[in-house]
């Protein structure tokens, strides 16, 4: 067993991180079948990265092989850790990172609610006929925060599914760092927390999203320019003076 064995140890159980805990603890979670050897990853202080837990050296038991007849080959080791570090890719067979997905995430933030404005909108009238106006002046009103309440749970689940803290989502309230948040929730795959790799579709979601980013910034810059410009003219100037004596004026 490796020196690391003695440290702090850190698992995931479903995209979900726990821990701390020591070797021994860890290794009793292995028993129990509570850490699955290739879906379930395992870190501790001095390992450069996430590891799948049985790669990990000592936790789980093999299983001594029956001694061998003479006229028998030796039996093969029962387990073969897995090749591949990929971590959102060895979960993909057995049904991928918990929370919602890329698509599911655009369906729910951006299509939703354009959706249901519309339905919404469509059937005021019939609806009112229904049930009165005063009860649909209050209907109209809390319909009005039914996608927000979708947004926010559909964006609590989607950092669940990039193996972030659902506290991340209070980073969408604050500038700039939101921006960051926002990347993560709209752009990156399942998993993205631990592995830290973009795939083909991410790619071309983080061009268009800078693109975006960089053209609400120009037409900010170019808005605040041209307010400057308006305001700091001579000839704005005058013809709001003339304004404020023509209304004064009117009032004598």
């Amino acid at each position: 067993m490796s020196d690391t064995a003695e440290g702090t140890w850190f698992y995931t159980r479903q995209g979900e991180q726990l821990g701390p805990l020591t070797f021994d603890g860890l290794r009793e979670k292995a028993r129990a079948g509570e850490i699955n050897p290739r879906l379930d990853m395992a870190w501790t202080q001095g390992m450069a990265e996430w590891k799948p837990a049985g790669e990990i050296e000592g936790l789980f038991e093999k299983p001594a092989a029956p001694e061998p007849a003479e006229t028998l080959a030796p039996a093969a080791d029962p387990y073969t850790p897995p090749q591949q570090n990929d971590a959102a890719a060895m979960l993909e067979p057995e049904g991928g990172w918990p929370g919602t997905r890329r698509a599911g995430f655009y369906l729910m933030t951006i299509l939703f609610p354009f959706l249901w404005n519309f339905g919404f909108t469509f059937a005021v009238p019939f609806l009112t006929k229904q049930f009165g106006p005063d009860i649909m002046g209050a209907a109209i009103i809390g319909a009005m925060f039914i996608p927000v309440f979708v947004a926010i749970a559909y964006g609590l689940k989607r950092l669940v599914n990039l193996g972030m803290s659902r506290w991340w989502y209070l980073g969408t309230f604050v500038p700039i760092l939101n921006i960051w948040v926002a990347y993560r929730m709209y752009v990156c795959p399942a998993g993205y927390a631990y592995h830290k790799k973009l795939d083909g579709a991410g790619v071309a979601l983080a061009i268009l999203f800078w693109l975006m980013i960089l053209l609400i910034v120009l037409m900010v810059a170019s808005l605040i320019a041209l307010m400057s410009g308006v305001v700091g003219s001579p000839e704005i100037q005058q013809q709001i003076q003339e304004a404020l004596r023509g209304l004064r004026q009117g009032d004598k």
